[in-house]
């Protein structure tokens, strides 16, 4: 492709109607799971920004998604499906722009959104990621001519750092992307750059403000003391060589969030060639012109802070490892905006074995992307991502929806919640509620018994029956407080969801003054 060349809209058109029907079918397939509830239902049920904005304090994300979602169920449907729908949109609208505009050769462009991160984890789940995705590569799309846009750069850097933490630092790397070039004109004092320079500054002061949690109780507090670790060093590793190569277990039945790539199955030392390559590939591609060698000041600045981030979290997700590939895909655009299509390597011209060496190794991840990709949709068409819909569907089904809904399982909740449309009863926090507060005694380790968990509520202990949706199938039959028994049946089991903790039992529970022994009704 021609330096700068737009992708004809009689070539585009098709490939986005395809792109869309395959995301279309995928999402009306696809559950819900905890996480997209949580945040639709942090939007549905806060009762204003203010409110929203102090709900969100447990969970260490900037509010512009939330937001989004606040003015979504406020003004436009109470309905996940107006989630569903404005994550299609923009993810349609982020595949647009990656085919009109990046200077990739057509054939690098349909294997990319092919792939298991344009076709899955960013698109089927409704999530923040696609958000930032879609504005990252709109820069890259205004940074053919930094000058001119440098103002609308910085608006975006200010959205980016919004959004999420992982495009803060995309937002870092684009800064210093920018600044030799600027400094070596000596364009750092005039009113673009100093616009820029304050959109960016508010933009970091914006995510170190959203992303502040309280230290005590909190779910996710690491201590310093266990970040420098050989296991943090070697989970963090693999975040890199996950985030090129992201291949599940397979065969385990919970394909989502899974990886074969572990040393039980290619040692220490394959896993270390492995991460010295794909640390070093992108250097290789890059090193082009002087503006490839900034953008490999970007992808490399970038990457240097998730990798930090990985140390000091240990947070495993294939929508985190992913931000590794997203970096380089930009980086890639931003060398390409000056010197076309990046892949083609004709730096390497002079040394043919190691540019079909890089070329057969960048084709052979993307044929593993799109493989797994293909897996991934395969498993959220013919089995549930989530029970959660199925359960709260039975008991629609059959007319309970009148009775309290009581959840055993805090952080089962959400999904149940937002199927369910309304609240419904934590039995581990003993109150009604939607969303999850992310706090460490919220999630007691063991588990309490669902008799403990009884024993708390003087609430439900008060109601004749209600309907209790599990995520643990409970062998105890019957329940007694003073004179008051209560009796759980089963009414059905909702199993086989790719999640195992989203596999859920329905139970009606009635209480009775007799003291007669009662069998579980199976």
């Amino acid at each position: 492709m021609e330096k700068n060349k737009e992708l004809p809209l009689r070539i585009l058109f098709p490939l986005l109607t395809a792109y869309l029907v395959i995301s279309i079918a995928g999402m009306l397939r696809h559950e819900l799971w905890l996480d997209e509830a949580q945040h639709f239902l942090i939007g549905r049920d806060s009762h204003s920004f203010t409110s929203m904005y102090y709900n969100m304090r447990y969970d260490g994300h900037p509010r512009l998604w939330n937001f989004l979602l606040y003015l979504i169920t406020h003004y436009i449907t109470e309905s996940y499906a107006g989630m569903q729908v404005f994550h299609l949109l923009i993810t349609t609208g982020t595949i647009f722009v990656f085919l009109r505009y990046a200077p990739f050769h057509l054939l690098i462009k349909i294997l990319v959104i092919s792939g298991y991160y344009f076709l899955f984890e960013y698109n089927l789940l409704s999530r923040n990621y696609a958000l930032g995705i879609l504005l990252l590569f709109i820069c890259c799309v205004w940074l053919r001519d930094p000058r001119k846009n440098i103002v609308r750069i910085g608006l975006l850097l200010l959205l980016m750092c919004n959004t999420h933490l992982f495009y803060a630092f995309a937002a870092i790397g684009i800064f210093l992307f920018l600044l030799p070039e600027f400094a070596r004109n000596k364009e750092l004092f005039t009113p673009g750059w100093l616009a820029f320079s304050g959109l960016f500054l508010a933009g970091l002061a914006c995510i170190a403000v959203q992303t502040m949690t309280p230290q005590v109780d909190n779910f996710y507090h690491v201590r310093p003391s266990e970040w420098l670790t050989s296991k943090n060093l070697s989970f963090t590793g693999y975040g890199l060589i996950r985030g090129w190569l992201p291949i599940p277990q397979f065969y385990s039945g919970h394909f989502w969030n899974t990886y074969w790539l572990q040393d039980r199955n290619i040692g220490t030392i394959l896993r270390d060639i492995l991460f010295l390559f794909f640390l070093a590939f992108p250097g290789f591609v890059l090193w082009k012109t002087a503006r490839g060698r900034r953008a490999m000041l970007f992808y490399y600045s970038s990457l240097t802070i998730l990798l930090a981030f990985f140390i000091v979290t240990q947070l495993a997700a294939s929508r985190y490892f992913g931000m590794v590939y997203i970096y380089f895909l930009a980086a890639c655009w931003m060398t390409g905006n000056d010197s076309g299509d990046v892949f083609s390597m004709d730096h390497l011209l002079g040394r043919p074995r190691l540019r079909g060496f890089l070329r057969t190794s960048w084709y052979a991840v993307l044929i593993a992307q799109i493989l797994i990709g293909a897996f991934a949709l395969e498993q959220d068409f013919s089995r549930p991502f989530s029970q959660a819909k199925n359960a709260i569907g039975y008991i629609r089904d059959r007319g309970l929806t009148g009775q309290e809904v009581a959840v055993d399982g805090y952080n089962s909740g959400p999904m149940l919640s937002a199927y369910l449309g309304r609240m419904v009863y934590y039995l581990d926090i003993s109150q009604p509620g939607s969303w999850v507060y992310w706090k460490t005694s919220y999630f007691p380790n063991p588990r309490r018994s669902l008799t403990d968990e009884m024993s708390r509520s003087a609430y439900l202990q008060g109601l004749d029956r209600f309907i209790l949706i599990a995520n643990r199938q409970e062998d105890t039959h019957e329940m007694r407080f003073g004179n008051t028994v209560f009796r759980l049946q089963l009414l059905d089991r909702f199993e086989n969801s790719i999640l195992v903790a989203e596999n859920f039992y329905v139970y009606q529970v009635t209480r009775t003054a007799n003291n007669s022994t009662w069998a579980i009704n199976k």
